[in-house]
């Protein structure tokens, strides 16, 4: 992958590897980066897409892991009878790896966000009638504190991104060389426009953003001004993705104002 070009402000080493081929774009979709807004966007300009997903009915009682295992291993039999063109899913790195060993060309991308900012967001979602388990999941986590004792909850975008050995060692540096080795482009959340605009004058049809789906709206249960110990703690408990989300977001900053006159000069949008 040639990330390390772009953060390094050579656009045209970028452009001019990352254009050699006409890949598989595979969209690693960490929850409430948005990831769905992302996927409306680059579904219309990149057919045949996919979407991994685990089916959640009762005829399969099997757990959740062995379940979207299964998901990833019948995207890749589905991609040796057809081409697509794009793939998504809440996958994990091992499923990354599965999928550039079994399908050829393939692009891992993928966003990132303020993890103080999407643990809330991801709380204040699952409180919401968006969630279609939303009346359940108060119950049990009538209060954001509640929901930061679940386990599981932690370093969520390292547990997609990143092998679990990388995670277990808890150094940001091995995890940032992972993914600048892994993946074709990160976008930053809060750089979404520049992000979009980017992962799209690739795949060839440079858009601004028009589609936002899943975004949170104030209700009764979801509205949330966190106090100073309750951020203290959620920086605490996913310092990891904390490391990892600040390395990668300066790069990106650091790049964004040029990166932006590149692609008025690569391929301009229409007024």
């Amino acid at each position: 992958m040639t990330l390390a070009a772009l953060f390094d402000g050579d656009f045209q080493h970028f452009f001019a590897e990352s254009l050699k081929h006409n890949p598989l774009w595979l969209f690693v979709h960490i929850p409430k980066t948005a990831g769905s807004s992302l996927n409306g966007e680059l579904v219309p300009i990149l057919s045949p897409s996919y979407h991994i997903f685990v089916d959640y009915s009762e005829a399969d009682q099997r757990p959740f892991n062995e379940k979207l295992d299964s998901s990833v291993e019948r995207f890749i039999e589905a991609s040796r009878s057809k081409r697509y063109f794009y793939c998504t899913g809440h996958i994990l790195s091992h499923h990354v790896a599965r999928i550039v060993e079994g399908v050829r060309d393939v692009m891992p991308i993928t966003l990132l966000r303020d993890p103080v900012a999407r643990v809330v967001s991801d709380y204040r979602y699952q409180c919401s009638p968006m969630h279609p388990g939303h009346e359940q999941f108060f119950a049990r986590h009538p209060t954001i504190d509640s929901y930061l004792d679940q386990p599981g909850e932690q370093n969520k975008a390292s547990v997609h991104l990143l092998p679990r050995a990388l995670i277990d060692a808890g150094s940001p540096a091995p995890c940032v060389e992972h993914l600048l080795a892994t993946y074709g482009v990160i976008g930053i959340q809060e750089f979404y426009a520049l992000s979009l605009r980017l992962i799209t004058t690739l795949a060839g049809s440079p858009k601004q953003p028009k589609i936002f789906k899943r975004v949170n709206t104030p209700t009764e249960n979801s509205g949330i001004q966190l106090t100073a110990a309750q951020e203290r703690r959620i920086r605490d408990d996913n310092a990891l993705d904390i490391a990892i989300y600040e390395n990668i977001a300066a790069r990106f900053g650091a790049i964004s104002e040029k990166l932006e006159a590149y692609l008025d000069v690569v391929d301009p949008l229409s007024p």
